[in-house]
């Protein structure tokens, strides 16, 4: 990752950027929201120190939150997925633990980085809209803008990943 790390940052700010100035300001019925900035730490290579994701996750978090006025619901949605990101790509991959990777659509095939991105933005989503919520007589609102702004931020992820990343690991 070090010797990466120039474009690592590179993506890290066009995706804050784009999640601050574009992202942010999309809003589909007060319900559907989206939140690409989430790939950063998708694509995070698969060998990182787990305490170095968690800070990432958290930097990464709190710069959205900073910015959007969320008061930490970010940095508390991206620590977990950060956290369980190893797992996931085990589950996942087809590598061993040793093996470094970046986990992109490239080099993990369409359909197993489809389902890493769905568990890990299904899961972000769930933490974010939940703690936005905080009752649980929102349920069916809330579970609809899990699920519609989920399935919104992975269409862009993919996009993403297809138009601008060309597998920052190799």
């Amino acid at each position: 990752m070090i010797a990466h790390l120039p474009r690592y940052l590179l993506i890290a700010f066009l995706l804050l950027f784009c999640q601050v100035m574009v992202f942010n300001n999309i809003h589909f019925a007060n319900i559907v929201s989206t939140y690409p900035y989430v790939l950063f730490i998708l694509l995070l290579p698969s060998n990182t120190n787990n305490a170095l994701a968690l800070v990432i996750a958290f930097v990464l978090g709190i710069t959205v939150d900073f910015f959007s006025d969320s008061g930490g619901m970010h940095a508390a949605a991206c620590l977990p997925i950060a956290y369980i990101r190893p797992f996931i790509l085990r589950t996942v991959g087809t590598e061993s633990k040793k093996d470094s990777y970046t986990p992109t659509i490239k080099h993990l095939g369409f359909n197993r980085y489809l389902t890493y991105a769905t568990i890990m933005v299904l899961l972000h989503h769930t933490i974010l809209f939940m703690l936005e919520a905080f009752e649980f007589s929102l349920f069916f609102l809330t579970l609809l803008k899990i699920v519609s702004s989920a399935f919104l931020s992975i269409l862009f992820i993919v996009l993403i990943q297809y138009i601008f990343i060309k597998d920052p690991g190799k």
